[in-house]
Order: structure tokens, then sequence, then C-alpha cells
């Protein structure tokens, strides 16, 4: 998981477009981010998202910076607060229509799971795969929900000794979208293709 973030950041800090208030101010988010600055990064965000109202990509890359912090964060109590921030974040804005914004939603439940999987795996399970499907209902094509279903699936299935063989074919058929994918907005989501490329390796 810390590999998978670390290119996650660079990916995403590598996709800043030097122009503008919007974007200058996201780079900078970005580079406090790739640099450790957990909260400072979060913070600015926050800003951000407050300063462009329309625009949800601030606040998603706020609750991706507490979430994916959570994973690695070894005080509990502090993986708590970012796990519960990332979710208020998610929880408050009217986008269940937005697929990227479903896959998050998956992550921060999924970190929330893992903070205690005997307890709250059986109930948090079903929400999680739920919104992977969800999300990839609303964008069949978006690469990060059928990877991030895939990974989630062969994850349980590993753990009780099952065939992940039709989760591979996904996390195959997620690499192939990401072949295929295109982004023309500045910081739209365009992480995970690293990802999926282990996942189709370990797998074999």
């Amino acid at each position: 998981m810390k590999s998978f973030i670390i290119v996650l950041i660079c990916l995403i800090s590598g996709s800043a477009f030097a122009q503008g208030n919007f974007e200058k101010s996201m780079g900078q988010a970005m580079s406090l981010w790739q640099s450790g600055e957990t909260q400072k990064a979060a913070a600015l965000l926050e800003r951000i998202a407050q300063a462009e109202k329309d625009n949800w990509i601030p606040a998603y890359y706020q609750a991706m910076v507490l979430t994916t912090a959570s994973f690695r964060e070894k005080n509990k109590e502090t993986q708590a607060k970012y796990i519960q921030s990332a979710e208020e974040i998610l929880n408050n804005s009217a986008q269940e229509n937005n697929s990227e914004w479903l896959v998050l939603r998956a992550m921060n439940q999924t970190a929330l799971m893992i903070t205690d999987p005997m307890t709250k795996g059986k109930e948090l399970s079903p929400k999680i795969i739920g919104l992977y499907q969800k999300a990839i209902s609303l964008a069949p094509n978006n690469p990060r929900a059928v990877l991030g279903l895939a990974e989630f699936q062969i994850n349980a299935k590993k753990y009780f000794n099952q065939d992940t063989s039709k989760e591979c074919e996904d996390a195959k058929k997620a690499l192939s979208l990401f072949g295929e994918e295109k982004i023309t907005t500045p910081f739209a989501p365009s992480w995970g293709k690293d990802r999926a490329e282990q996942l189709v390796k370990e797998c074999k």
C-alpha cells in the first residue's frame, strides 16, 4: 500500500499545470502532499475548495490526502482522525453520481475496515463492494473503479483461499482501460495504472 501511495502522489504531482491561481494552488498542495506534509496539504486543499465551490476536484484531493495518510499512519488516534475527516468531506458533498468520488469513498471505508477487520469487515465489506459497483455502473470505463473492485475482492478471496481468476481478469481489463484513458481536465484523477500493472503481475 505504501508504494502504491508514493506512485499515486508522483503521478498526481506530475500532472500540475503552471497557469492560473487554481492550478498554482493545486500544484502547491500536491507538493506539500508529496513532501509528507499531510495536514498542510489538506488545509490548503480545503481553502482551494472553499474558493472553487463549483469544482469537486479540490475536495476530492483533500479527502484523498487524508485517506491515503490513514493507511500508513501508525498512531491509532491520528489514523482515526484522518479517516473520519475524509469521511465527513465525502459525505457532505452532492457527488453521489460521480464515479471517481464513489471510488474514493470505497477507499475511505476500506481504510476504516482494516483498522479492525474482524469487527468491521462483515458490516463494511458489502458497503465497499456496493460503492465500487455503483462507480462502475455510472462509468463502466473508469479504470480506477474496475481496479478498486478487483483488488478488494482479490484480497478478500485470498483471505478465504478462494479462486481469484475472475478478479484477475478484471484487473487486466482495468489495465487496458488505463491505456485508453484520456485526461483533459487539470488534476482530474488519473492515478492507478502502476498499481494495475503490479496486480496483474501478482495474479500470474
